[in-house]
């Protein structure tokens, strides 16, 4: 069985087996509507070249963060290192998002402090990123400490069939919930959500693979464990 019948099999398995299972992509783009106000400036920082936000081009500005200069359907793109600040001016910004970005820094709360005085009062950051209490991550976690970052994107290129250049280093300081909670308030913000989610593809490389992410998931939930997630989705507001 190849990789992609591999993960429509785990997603039928995982839809008969846990149907009410709440999806995290979804929590993170309801929360983004939500929170995006009309006639707003929206920043996605790390956006690379997906464009996922364009889903808010008819309601704000959206403006394209990257250290790679892009181009695509947003309504500017800024070049910046993520890890020495924004080009953004202090109360700028009504909503900044950030998806699978706090993973690969060293330093996040330089890059949340730098969001919380580019953000006007009542201004929102919506995050999503992983969570290294699921196992998967918390393999690539030990991964990255045990090999050379070159030797362990090769590898999770080899399993994912995800493209080398779209591999990056990772770090994982803030990526449980505590520690995630911890930084977003000391950077000054209010959290007014924080929840970990499925991601039982990201082990869908084969048949059994897919198939135990599954049943950790099941598993999970019977027991009521609240963080065992594969990623996180948190909302935060500047007060």
């Amino acid at each position: 069985m190849n990789r992609a019948r591999a993960r429509e099999w785990t997603r039928e398995f995982h839809r008969r087996l846990l149907p009410r299972a709440p999806d995290g992509y979804q929590a993170y783009n309801r929360l983004l509507e939500e929170l995006c106000p009309r006639g707003g400036k929206v920043v996605d920082l790390g956006c690379g070249e997906e464009d996922y936000l364009s889903f808010l081009l008819d309601r704000a500005e959206v403006v394209g963060v990257d250290r790679r200069a892009g181009s695509g359907s947003y309504h500017a793109y800024l070049k910046a290192d993520l890890e020495d600040g924004l080009p953004l001016e202090p109360g700028s910004v009504d909503l900044a998002a950030c998806k699978f970005l706090l993973e690969h820094l060293g330093h996040p709360g330089r890059l949340l402090r730098a969001v919380h005085e580019a953000l006007r009062p009542g201004g929102c950051l919506v995050v999503m990123t992983p969570n290294v209490l699921y196992y998967p991550y918390a393999l690539n976690l030990l991964l990255s400490r045990l090999l050379p970052q070159p030797l362990r994107m090769k590898l999770v290129s080899l399993l994912t069939g995800r493209r080398r250049e779209d591999i990056f280093p990772v770090r994982y300081p803030c990526n449980t919930p505590r520690r995630l909670r911890k930084e977003l308030e000391e950077s000054g913000f209010r959290v007014l959500h924080l929840g970990t989610y499925s991601d039982y593809l990201v082990s869908a490389v084969c048949l059994p693979a897919g198939a135990l992410a599954v049943l950790y998931e099941w598993l999970a939930n019977r027991l009521g464990v609240k963080w065992a997630g594969g990623f996180m989705v948190a909302a935060a507001r500047r007060e």
